[in-house]
């Protein structure tokens, strides 16, 4: 039996980039509950805030093909990602991985996805 993980907020290009413009303005407004709330999901490694990461950076890989190709930036023969790409994957490893020693450079991707997934009002 498979549980099916649903989150509050469509996860497509609209949500993600107005998701991670309204935390980029917490951070720049220093609202620190914005990524508080994003580290608390995180620690107990909540499954919708999972499956937003995860969401999230399928919609950057997919916009960075179409921008970019599949191929990616070439950097001196090596393929380099799409840097909002990286982080949002980044992030999703730091949380699944439990690893929130390293995940604090990740708090305000983090928290964009809580904010998808429900967790930032």
């Amino acid at each position: 039996m498979s549980v099916r993980i649903e989150v509050p907020e469509w996860i497509n290009r609209q949500t993600v980039e107005n998701a991670y413009r309204l935390c980029r303005l917490a951070q720049a407004t220093r609202q620190q509950r914005f990524a508080n709330a994003g580290m608390r999901a995180a620690r107990v490694r909540d499954p919708r805030l999972l499956k937003a990461l995860e969401g999230g950076a399928e919609i950057l890989r997919s916009m960075s093909e179409e921008q970019m190709g599949v191929h990616g930036l070439d950097v001196g023969g090596i393929r380099v990602e799409a840097t909002e790409y990286q982080m949002w994957r980044n992030a999703y490893q730091m949380v699944d991985e439990g690893n929130m020693e390293g995940a604090g450079p990740y708090e305000w991707w983090i928290s964009a996805a809580a904010f998808l997934a429900g967790h930032v009002m």
